[in-house]
């Protein structure tokens, strides 16, 4: 694969390596984070006291193929489900333990950042008011590109920092009205989607009976045991290190 020019938001700047060490609850689990939108990168941080903004080169065509994962449909919005870990009915079954160590076996994810403000998209999916098509657009409405997870620190030793700045004064305004008008985008999105997709994917009901007659034969559940725990613990994170698009 050709090598990309990636964008990165850090709170307070990166010191020494990149490391694949965000919240384990972030869109593709523990990684580092980049984004092809540079104002997303940027709005991420924006209103954080020290905000640093990064130009990165991935150098991908030094990454073997077999070890880079795009994920686009159903395996989009079910590995982000059970990364955020936020749906019970998820939670318990095998979808979460499956996709959270399924991730874990390469060294670089690649899929559509997510809008993250879209928490009554899942509350109504979860509640069989939303079908799967319909989550997947509500979760796209508002275009952040496409977001680059580092997973291993192979893959981090393949980014080189271009260049680096603090965002202030007429950047970070220009950054907080594009955060404000994406926002304003997808207020009314949740209805407007429900009714457009009633016809169209799954219901959540309807994914899980499907789902429970196609379970893989071979699922990695090493340290399952300790899930529920790990949920837990979790949900008293509040920050990730450094990283750009969110999930």
């Amino acid at each position: 694969m050709e090598d990309v020019l990636l964008y990165h938001g850090s709170r307070g700047g990166i010191i020494g390596k990149i490391k694949p060490i965000s919240r384990e609850a972030c869109d593709f689990g523990k990684g580092f984070y980049m984004g092809t939108n540079p104002m997303q990168a940027k709005g991420i941080v924006n209103e954080d006291s020290c905000p640093v903004f990064y130009e990165m080169k991935l150098k991908l065509s030094e990454i073997p193929e077999d070890r880079i994962l795009r994920l686009s449909g159903s395996d989009w919005v079910f590995a982000i489900l059970a990364n955020r870990r936020r749906l019970d009915v998820i939670n318990n079954s095998w979808i979460s333990p499956y996709w959270i160590n399924r991730l874990k076996d390469y060294d670089v994810v690649i899929g559509e950042i997510a809008d993250d403000r879209m928490n009554e998209a899942m509350r109504r999916f979860s509640a069989y008011g939303l079908t799967d098509k319909g989550l997947e657009a509500c979760l796209k409405s508002v275009n952040y590109g496409q977001q680059y997870v580092l997973k291993s620190q192979f893959a981090c030793d393949k980014v080189e920092i271009l260049s680096e700045h603090e965002i202030m004064g007429q950047e970070a305004e220009q950054v907080r009205k594009y955060t404000i008008d994406r926002r304003n985008e997808g207020k009314n999105i949740v209805d407007q989607m429900s009714v457009k997709y009633m016809r169209q994917g799954k219901y959540l009901n309807e994914m899980m009976e499907s789902l429970h007659l196609d379970i893989p034969n071979k699922i990695v559940v090493e340290g399952d045991t300790n899930l529920q725990e790990e949920n837990r613990e979790n949900k008293n994170e509040s920050e990730e290190e450094d990283y750009g698009p969110s999930l």
